[in-house]
């Protein structure tokens, strides 16, 4: 079939007028809410492999605020098209994409080459993932980084078995959240490492079987609480080589360190004495790797039991806020807010 003859194929809903609203950043480092501003532009048509979509809700991400201060993988090419990831509906395709997505709602995992922030967003359409209508599109908008996370933390570093033991700094952060969740429902034991008492508290509600709160005689609090069991492996997201010191005494011989994210900005590290005599590896996880090497048909088969899952109330994130885009100044102060309880989503 010619590409003239697939285009005339393609209903009315495929056809792309009018003018789209995003977000994008103007300058790197600074004042996020300033460095940000609102552009409207004319639609344009997908690329033969493109598709459109009309985006119905994108999450602001920690990721996004270091990739607005230059501190992340990615360097932005100012101007950036701002947001990582989200959920819509594709509203019009290319001449070599299956017209049957026109009208599916698709997640959008996150590259940071495409803005979610925005009325409608042109990405690939190998970059989108089909999902159920029925699915709650808030929560969809925010399946792709921090569940994924979770469970490749889970997954692909060690096998583990139900009554296994794992550690998790920065416990009540989105990807604790979840790792809790799927470890619970996988029957692995938790223990979360938290930096005050309303955390602790969050924790404990999330299901973490043994919760410690940092501070003075952190390692022998945790010796206490183990008894008799050791971790496997410990998620570490603090990068604070002094609490993994007190905390990878817990890890067993031979056992990891997976470091999933540095909140302080220090660089994590072993002492040499575990990493020489006990042989404990330490080791990192960066998503956007993770969604470039999986391959196409284990992302589709992940994300569909994360919407199961979903359905079934075992994932779940609690979103603070939502704004249009026209508050985005709002939005962007909100989600520095570190008393907020939840995630803040544009719903453009």
């Amino acid at each position: 079939m010619s590409t003239t003859q697939l285009q005339t194929t393609i209903p009315p809903l495929n056809r792309t007028t009018g003018l789209t609203s995003r977000l994008l950043l103007t300058g790197v480092g600074g004042n996020i809410a300033e460095t940000v501003s609102l552009d409207v532009g004319p639609d344009r048509e997908p690329d033969i492999d493109e598709v459109v979509v009309a985006v119905e809700a994108a999450p602001i991400n920690g990721a996004a605020l270091l990739f607005a201060a230059g501190w992340f993988a990615v360097y932005p090419q100012v101007p950036a098209a701002m947001g990582a990831e989200g959920a819509g509906r594709v509203v019009s395709v290319g001449s070599h994409v299956d017209p049957a997505l026109i009208g599916r709602r698709v997640i959008i995992p996150p590259t940071f080459r495409y803005g979610t922030w925005a009325t409608r967003t042109i990405v690939p359409a190998q970059n989108v993932i089909a999902v159920p209508d029925h699915a709650d599109v808030q929560q969809m908008a925010m399946l792709s980084v921090n569940p994924a996370a979770a469970f490749s933390l889970l997954n692909d570093f060690v096998p583990l078995r139900s009554g296994d033991w794992v550690g998790l700094t920065l416990a009540n952060s989105a990807v604790g959240h979840y790792v809790l969740a799927l470890a619970r429902r996988a029957g692995v034991n938790t223990l979360a490492v938290v930096r005050n008492e309303d955390a602790a508290a969050e924790v404990r509600q999330l299901g973490a079987d043994l919760v410690v709160v940092d501070g003075n005689g952190l390692k022998e609090r945790v010796t206490e609480g183990l008894q008799d069991a050791r971790l496997r492996v410990l998620f570490e997201g603090t990068g604070d080589p002094g609490q993994i010191s007190q905390l990878v005494t817990a890890v067993e011989d031979g056992g990891s360190v997976i470091t999933f994210a540095s909140v302080t900005g220090q660089v994590p590290s072993l002492p040499l004495g575990d990493l020489i005599y006990r042989d404990i590896t330490l080791r990192g996880f960066f998503i956007l790797n993770w969604i470039r090497d999986t391959p196409r048909e284990r992302l589709e088969r992940v994300y569909a039991e994360f919407v199961e899952l979903v359905d079934e109330g075992v994932l779940h994130a609690n979103v603070a806020a939502t704004y249009p885009l026209e508050r985005y100044q709002d939005a962007l102060r909100h989600v520095q807010n570190d008393t907020r309880n939840g995630k803040i989503l544009f719903v453009p």
